[in-house]
């Protein structure tokens, strides 16, 4: 990997200080993980000093300097108070701390920044290669401790993604310049594993056409293929040439003859999550949980005939009702969305039949009720006027109620269950060892709800980077919930709520939560995180009111909707 060339040791050192408190940042905002999380923390410092080729003399000053909301401007000012060379002084002067300025190559920086995430160092890969022939030298780090020092290679933490992002922010450039690094490194990776496969491939092949005694030739002309990591490879006389690692030079990690190897080729499927099929092609145990049915499907493109390249990235969609009808996953529309970036794509369905159900149900409450138009402006007047826990629900509307209510039990007991299940699944990472962003609506908000509070309680970190509730039926006042949810997401935790979703408001009618369901208000972030600004940072309220209208609008306008999260995701 080629080094990144600043322009001076100053600049060098200002730049691992700010990447060192991204990390305090990210790593402040879950300080309730214990050992797991600090551990994180110390890999990722000492990941940064050696992608910046820090001297080790400056090590432990970098560690000890202070973090918080400005913390760019703090590390500024402590290492210019550090320094007594008048021109040194001079130079750093005339630096801003907001800029690319001390940095020769933004490309080099950004691409950087990325390996040093994913634990792929120049040293990091030289040990691995050299691991295969002598285990002993695997033993010992640059630094003299053991490899745990470091973030291990080709495993993307959610953390990592999220100081990125933060980094990104201080330097004042755009959150997608993250997102477009991350997609030619995965680009390069992938063409590198590819190759590596079809040479190991071509390889095996030829050692079996020589026991067979019969031409190479036209074994591949045949169109054999072979499956690795969950990927059909398909061989060619043109692709059968030892090209290893061609192309990755464009983004500074040419020239490492282990991601030529079936070992490196293995490392970046399992960073993919290929190995035995990822998530559509795995099978669930779904009795365990009291489910009946969980399975996954992948997002299609927006074009069909789009070649599909793996993402450093997944998205896991989860709806909490279904069109009976439909054919396709209700976040199709979400692709067509300008400036979103996915990554993978996966929508997860549980217990379709009760889903499809509970949408039909809704229509039927709804189509019912609007036939009574003084009915609907009762309702309408009644949410928006927030009078929602006092009011007595008309008697007509009352009546409708056994249209809806056995269904709603059914699924809010079964999208816990599959919460649960979608923390096993998250934590065995099925989908890779990469971040991942939830998104869901509804009930599908009570799953991934839930599925953060297992994995809180599992101390299971560095898997969910984001998570967006669309509509969620939970109380907005449960503490001790959402601080398991906020530290379970390492950069934030978006609520989409609408006051005029009055059909929610009704399903919790009898309930103490109807006044204060998080669909309904949002969260008061400043109430349950008073002394902990990081976490009330992380938690965003989105007001859709002007696109939900009730509760079906979460299905029916999800690109409207989706368009709003895009802006704050």
């Amino acid at each position: 990997m080629e080094a990144l060339v600043l322009k001076d040791s100053i600049a060098r050192n200002w730049l691992a200080a700010l990447c060192i408190c991204s990390g305090r940042c990210v790593l402040a905002t879950s300080n309730a993980g214990g050992d797991r999380e600090s551990s994180w923390g110390g890999q990722f410092t000492r990941s940064m000093l050696e992608w910046l080729e820090v001297p080790e003399a400056d090590w432990q000053d970098l560690m000890d300097l202070p973090f918080g909301d400005a913390a760019n401007d703090m590390v500024l000012l402590t290492l210019r108070c550090k320094r007594n060379d008048e021109e040194l002084f001079e130079q750093q002067r005339t630096m801003q701390s907001k800029s690319l300025e001390s940095v020769s190559d933004p490309d080099k920086l950004y691409s950087g920044l990325i390996f040093a995430c994913l634990g792929i160092t120049t040293k990091q890969l030289a040990k691995i290669g050299d691991s295969a022939g002598d285990p002993v030298s695997s033993q010992s780090s640059a630094h003299g401790t053991d490899d745990t020092a470091l973030l291990r290679p080709f495993e993307y933490d959610s953390r990592s993604r999220a100081a990125a992002f933060v980094i990104s922010n201080w330097l004042e450039m755009p959150r997608q310049f993250v997102c477009t690094y991350e997609a030619q490194i995965a680009s390069g990776l992938e063409e590198a594993a590819d190759k590596a496969r079809l040479s190991n491939a071509s390889t095996s092949a030829l050692e079996r056409d020589s026991k067979r005694k019969w031409g190479w030739r036209k074994y591949l002309a045949a169109g054999a293929g072979v499956a690795v990591a969950g990927t059909l490879v398909g061989l060619t006389a043109g692709l059968a040439a030892p090209l290893m690692a061609a192309g990755m030079g464009a983004i500074g990690i040419g020239g490492f003859g282990f991601l030529a190897t079936a070992g490196g080729a293995a490392m970046i499927g399992s960073l993919f999550g290929m190995a035995g099929g990822g998530l559509v092609g795995k099978r669930f145990n779904t009795r365990l949980r009291g489910i009946k049915e969980l399975y996954f499907t992948q997002l299609p493109l927006v074009s069909e005939s789009a070649l599909r390249p793996h993402s450093l990235h997944a998205t896991v969609l989860v709806p909490g009702f279904l069109d009976p009808v439909a054919s396709q996953s209700p976040f199709m529309p979400v692709r067509d969305i300008m400036g979103l970036d996915l990554g993978d794509a996966y929508t997860m369905y549980f217990e379709t039949k009760e889903l499809a159900a509970l949408q039909g149900a809704l229509s039927e409450f709804v189509g019912s009720t609007a036939k009574s138009m003084a009915l609907s402006l009762v309702l309408k007047q009644t949410v928006l006027s927030g009078l929602i826990g006092a009011f007595t629900w008309p008697l007509a509307l009352l009546n409708l109620a056994k249209l809806i209510d056995a269904p709603w039990s059914v699924g809010l007991e079964r999208a816990k269950r599959a919460g649960k299940l979608l923390a096993d699944i998250l934590e065995s990472r099925a989908h890779g060892k990469r971040p991942v962003t939830l998104v869901g609506y509804s009930l599908g908000a009570l799953t991934i709800f839930t599925c953060l509070q297992q994995l809180h309680r599992r101390k299971a970190f560095g898997i969910v980077e984001s998570a967006v509730l669309l509509g969620i039926p939970a109380d907005s006042t449960a503490k001790e919930a959402w601080s398991a949810c906020c530290r379970a997401v390492s950069r934030q935790v978006i609520v989409g709520y609408s006051q005029n979703d009055w059909v929610l408001a009704f399903l919790f009618r009898a309930s103490s939560l109807c006044s204060n369901l998080a669909g309904l208000s949002g969260v008061d972030e400043a109430m349950l995180f008073k002394d902990q600004p990081l976490m009330r940072r992380k938690l965003v309220n989105l007001d859709l009111a002007s696109i939900v209208v009730q509760h079906a609008d979460y299905l029916d306008k999800i690109d409207d909707i989706t368009l709003e999260v895009s802006r704050v995701l």
